[in-house]
């Protein structure tokens, strides 16, 4: 197994095919919603879900089933204690693939702050990890990053230093997949993705449908 650098790039296009098992993680904040219509695509892309070291329960269809929630926040300005207001959570709208999507939420009081979802998973003959991302709308200030990492995780838990964050979150209106390379991982891994807020703002993003991409796909 390597850790690597990643080379994020954005593939065009969705897809289905869902596969879901156990394990756990929610850390619910606040509500909210996002309006937009539901896109149903199929690009072709080979899910390698379900059964040992595969990607468990890849688009939420069983809540955050197979995922484990992670967290590198700051405290509330002023504050020696108390983490800004944030969340994770399966929600059921504007999902590309099934009926649900995964909704990541910060508060940008600290202008600053990552959060994940992450799971094990073998990497073995996967040339790129897949993930579709929801703006309502494009904007040309960054708000928030797209925060990636595959790779065999450090002793300790991730931080948000160990993330790629090159992708921009509100850089496209609509559903758009980012694709990252990891070509230089293979094994049974940790694959980890969610948010970094970069503004003083609330953060709200929805995300669906993640896919190991294979040679055949």
């Amino acid at each position: 197994m390597q850790r690597r650098t990643y080379v994020a790039g954005i593939a065009s296009a969705l897809t289905a095919a869902v596969a879901g098992c156990s394990a756990l993680g929610s850390d619910d904040g606040g509500s909210g919603s996002e309006d937009g219509d539901d896109d149903e695509n199929d690009d072709g892309r080979d899910r390698n879900g379900g059964g040992d070291g595969a990607l468990l329960n890849p688009s939420f269809e069983d809540d955050l089933t197979g995922w484990t929630v992670g967290k590198d926040l700051p405290t509330v300005p002023g504050q020696e204690e108390g983490l800004v207001d944030h969340g994770v959570r399966s929600v059921q709208r504007q999902a590309v693939d099934g009926e649900s999507a995964v909704e990541f939420y910060i508060s940008g009081i600290a202008d600053d702050g990552t959060i994940w979802v992450e799971q094990s998973v073998d990497l073995t003959d996967v040339e790129a990890v897949a993930i579709d991302g929801y703006s309502r709308q494009a904007s040309f200030n960054q708000i928030s990053k797209v925060a990636f990492f595959a790779g065999e995780k450090p002793d300790r838990d991730l931080e948000e230093a160990d993330f790629d964050r090159s992708v921009q979150a509100e850089g496209h209106e609509g559903w758009k997949t980012h694709s990252y390379d990891v070509t230089d991982v293979s094994g049974t891994v940790t694959v980890a993705f969610g948010i970094s807020v970069v503004w003083e703002t609330e953060v709200r993003r929805l995300f669906d449908n993640v896919v190991l991409v294979t040679a055949d796909g």
